[in-house]
């Protein structure tokens, strides 16, 4: 008896039609996955907006700190207020993706009327993710130009000097308080300069490429006078040890635009 089994020609037909089907399917997968992360950004930049806006109206219309370091009291151990919670200096010495932080103890605690959620998008930037603390991946930075009243961003990062006030900036309308952020790390383990790792990041200067432009290569920001919106890539600054991941600025290194 003949054994009957493909030709050539037929496995080879066979397998571009199971290729199209792939192709067609990843089409609505990938949107699906878009869709959510854009819904994740909108909600956590809506929340952040509102918070901020009932934060500045309770304190004199200033910003607040990027960091500051909260010395040890009785029961309650030091560490380091970052703009998005708190976290202890135990925490700050464990590996990598085990951090952990207490949004309930950071500036916007009480003002920001929902949780914010992880964003799925890190899981679909091409590139390997590396995750700094512990279900913290939110994908927001802050401007730390904001957060010293000069608009020093090496004093912002560091957060031993008085925040800028929202009535002193000339354009509040172009000024950004929040964009989504990520960066693009290649000195932590396991990441390494021939294996660069996608992270999140928290906040955002003129110097940093820090900006996540992961909404079909824009950043979804809120702007200093309440409202949000989305803004393009300087093509220029795009960070390409991993140009999939759309990572970059507003303007080149040192331009202040959309910052001061």
């Amino acid at each position: 008896m003949r054994r009957q089994g493909f030709t050539l020609i037929e496995l080879l037909a066979v397998i571009g039609i199971v290729s199209l089907l792939i192709m067609l399917a990843l089409g609505p997968v990938r949107g699906a996955f878009q869709s959510a992360s854009l819904a994740v950004s909108a909600n956590n930049i809506r929340q952040l907006t509102l918070g901020s806006v009932a934060y500045l109206a309770d304190n004199q219309d200033r910003f607040w700190r990027y960091r500051e370091t909260v010395l040890p009291t009785d029961g309650q151990e030091a560490g380091v207020r970052w703009w998005f919670g708190f976290e202890t200096i135990s925490s700050t010495r464990a590996p990598e993706g085990e951090r952990q932080f207490d949004p309930d103890q950071g500036p916007l605690a009480g003002y920001v009327p929902a949780a914010l959620n992880p964003d799925p998008s890190f899981g679909h930037t091409g590139r390997a993710f590396k995750p700094k603390y512990r279900f913290g991946y939110i994908g927001i930075g802050y401007n730390v130009l904001l957060a010293d009243r000069d608009g020093d961003a090496r004093r912002g990062w560091i957060g031993n000097s008085e925040p800028a006030r929202s009535f002193d900036l000339a354009r509040p309308e172009e000024t950004v308080v929040f964009a989504t952020s990520a960066q693009v790390n290649t000195f932590q383990p396991p990441a390494t300069p021939n294996r660069p790792m996608i992270e999140e990041f928290y906040g955002i200067d003129d110097r940093e490429t820090t900006v996540h432009f992961r909404h079909n290569g824009r950043a979804m920001v809120a702007f200093a006078n309440g409202s949000t919106g989305l803004l393009e890539m300087d093509p220029d600054t795009l960070d390409r040890r991993a140009p999939h991941a759309q990572i970059g600025r507003f303007a080149p290194r040192g331009d202040m635009r959309y910052l001061r």
